[in-house]
């Protein structure tokens, strides 16, 4: 089987959840006998390194586009009426690359990552005459209508970002009924694709954890006053929902308890951040796990958001509890006994950080729960082999 993959990113180094959800498919499909082509668009260079890593499991090619959102950009789209989200890849480059693509090479099928994939996608599938199977790793037009309601009535960010809601709202239903199959991370989602198109063929492939790569060291003392944020900052959300935490639940937590710190992981951390006392800003590493593995538990304040966090999944297979909104840990199904405390308000969230804070025994006999929950429910290997299947079916009807 031979499949071209699509992704708004090239998915390495894995510094972040997105990029964790399409390298892990693309390293599964390989393992379970696909011949796999990645084409990742990238807004800055790749290095050799990294790209010879993806050698060893695929053939992986780099589309260099600048698809960052600018004022130009926002004007453009607002001004033809289209989604900046799917049409910013839908360039006279890109249709020009994967036209000497296909000439090459004979796909049997197309994976498209994320929504945005969409336009340029269908493009590709019709110059091909190949099916199209769509991987939803969020609702996105529910993000974009999310945030769209925190913004102020009168704000000129909030007609755009209406326009803009609506239109991608079309797209992502336009692009779940072109795709032969498409695949949700969970059973609310799946709901959420089946309102835009009742009779699509919706699959629920939770997002894996590679149980080898996540996994505790026993031999590295956890620090019972140790708290951890790792996240994203490109994505305005995740700042908005440290911005909470910090204003909010830090100042009651360190009054309690003054030796607490929070750590706080992720390229290019706000400059807000120096403005708050007890937190130790580390800003981007290559790798997360040694921090994981001395924290005592792992926070979570998002507000705006879809599908699964690749974060709290990966925390827990490392024995951490976590605590997150109700928004942040949507979809996954843990108990409190089994590593997922939920906290929507100031008081609810500081009551939970301190009860781990306070019972370091306790964190770790929850962290270990965690670890089993993710090891019986998200084993890559198990919800990787939803899609492998899936287009295995495709292909011999």
């Amino acid at each position: 089987m031979k499949i071209l993959q699509i992704a708004p990113q090239f998915p390495y180094p894995l510094d972040s959840g997105g990029k964790n959800g399409i390298y892990n498919i693309t390293r599964q499909l390989s393992r379970f006998g696909a011949e796999v082509f990645l084409v990742s668009y990238s807004r800055n260079p790749v290095s050799i390194e990294h790209i010879n890593h993806f050698k060893t499991f695929c053939n992986p090619f780099i589309l260099h586009e600048n698809t960052a959102n600018d004022l130009n950009k926002v004007i453009k789209y607002f001004i033809k009426k289209e989604s900046i989200f799917t049409e910013k890849y839908f360039t006279p480059k890109s249709i020009e690359f994967f036209d000497k693509l296909l000439k090459k090479i004979d796909f049997d099928i197309i994976h498209l990552d994320h929504t945005a994939m969409f336009s340029i996608g269908k493009w590709v599938s019709q110059k091909s005459k190949k099916p199209v199977g769509l991987r939803l790793h969020n609702i996105e037009w529910l993000i974009w209508k999310r945030f769209l309601d925190t913004q102020a009535r009168l704000s000129p960010k909030r007609i755009f970002l209406k326009q803009q809601t609506y239109l991608l709202r079309e797209k992502e239903r336009q692009a779940i009924e072109f795709a032969k199959v498409s695949f949700t991370c969970t059973e609310n989602d799946r709901q959420r694709a089946l309102e835009l198109v009742p009779n699509a063929n919706v699959l629920v492939a939770s997002p894996g954890v590679d149980l080898d790569l996540w996994k505790i060291d026993e031999t590295i003392n956890r620090n019972p006053y140790e708290i951890v944020f790792a996240t994203t900052f490109e994505w305005r959300h995740n700042v908005d929902g440290l911005f909470w935490y910090l204003e909010n639940v830090h100042p009651i937590i360190i009054k309690q308890e003054p030796k607490i710190i929070l750590t706080i992981l992720g390229k290019n951390p706000p400059s807000f951040l120096k403005k708050y006392p007890n937190l130790n800003v580390v800003g981007y590493v290559p790798s997360v796990q040694p921090y994981y593995n001395r924290a005592n538990l792992f926070i979570v304040p998002l507000f705006v958001g879809s599908g699964v966090r690749m974060r709290i999944l990966e925390a827990m297979a490392m024995g951490l509890p976590i605590v997150s909104t109700s928004i942040g840990a949507e979809g996954i199904t843990a108990t409190d006994a089994q590593g997922l405390l939920i906290a929507d308000s100031v008081e609810e969230f500081a009551r939970n950080v301190l009860h781990f804070v306070k019972k370091p025994d306790l964190a770790r006999q929850i962290g270990l729960n965690a670890r089993n929950y993710i090891e019986q429910n998200y084993s890559v290997q198990t919800t990787i082999k939803v899609i492998f299947d899936a287009y295995n079916d495709i292909l011999s009807s």
